[in-house]
């Protein structure tokens, strides 16, 4: 699927109704030293462990305020910075899904948790799909809001290559200016690189979301686990493309949240939040496909 940037401003816009919270509030925070890079994490809670993976160019804290203390009160709750957001620095590499993935099963190792639930927006739930994909012993269950199989075509990311440096600043620069303050607010508040970071930080997901093949689609029926697909009635993916990954998921549910954007967790949270909480405390000896 052709795909251009003005979609994901889409999904920008469909958070900034939404205050942000910078200031991570009680728990536990840790660093760890995985894949040669320093990753931030939180944990708080007690119970079953689910670990939930933000949205491009946000973090842990202001991704999933609407959902921390929810799960907290029966789940240790554990969140992660990817390389270069929120608390973790960045450093002399371009991101990729599934390196952040591979950072995300180190982590999890790290943890000493056994397998856990995966929640996923946007970034985050396609870096859980690959995460399941290839380390299955790590993962329960899956939940996925906003994912896509596909960025640009190949031709267009070819062409996007070859364009003059002054012509792609000017690109980013546009990406930049259209998201919502709070994005570089709440990323100079807590980043260790400091908020003159963050253009670096925007030309880099810039790339990352121009990534041609998110996860191969023959690759979904190599996915095990229990995966709850979530999405907006006016997600900027389209319906027909989660549909596409529901399909060839072995085991699956599907969930259209309505009225909603990209935002699922943010418009919709008492709904969404049940709806996970009711996927991921049903037994695991029992069949969720009846």
């Amino acid at each position: 699927m052709y795909r251009v940037i003005p979609a994901f401003l889409i999904a920008f816009i469909a958070l900034t109704c939404f205050p942000a919270h910078a200031e991570s509030k009680g728990g536990t925070h840790e660093y760890y030293f995985v894949n040669g890079v320093k990753l931030y994490t939180e944990s708080l809670g007690h119970g079953t462990p689910v670990l939930f993976l933000h949205g491009g160019l946000m973090f842990f804290d202001n991704a999933y305020a609407k959902q921390r203390d929810y799960f907290a009160t029966h789940h240790l709750i554990i969140g992660i910075d990817q390389r270069g957001h929120g608390h973790s620095p960045d450093g002399p590499w371009q991101l990729s899904y599934q390196l952040m993935a591979d950072d995300t099963a180190a982590v999890i190792q790290e943890l000493k948790v056994g397998a856990v639930d995966v929640v996923g927006h946007s970034d985050g739930a396609n870096i859980a799909l690959l995460l399941a994909r290839d380390h299955p012993e790590l993962v329960r269950r899956v939940v996925i809001s906003g994912a896509n199989l596909r960025g640009w075509s190949p031709e267009v990311l070819e062409a996007r290559k070859r364009l003059p440096p002054a012509q792609v600043e000017e690109k980013v620069q546009r990406l930049a200016a259209s998201l919502p303050p709070f994005f570089h607010i709440d990323y100079g508040a807590v980043s260790p690189d400091g908020p003159d970071h963050w253009m670096a930080m925007v030309t880099k997901c810039y790339w990352l979301w121009g990534q041609s093949i998110v996860i191969d689609p023959g690759d979904l029926k190599k996915i095990q686990s229990w995966v709850l697909v979530v999405v907006g009635d006016h997600d900027f993916t389209s319906i027909e493309e989660t549909t596409e990954i529901f399909r060839g998921l072995p085991h699956g549910q599907f969930f259209v949240v309505p009225g909603a954007g990209h935002g699922t967790f943010q418009t919709r949270p008492e709904l969404v939040n049940l709806a996970i909480s009711e996927f991921l405390d049903q037994p695991d000896n029992k069949d969720l496909g009846h």
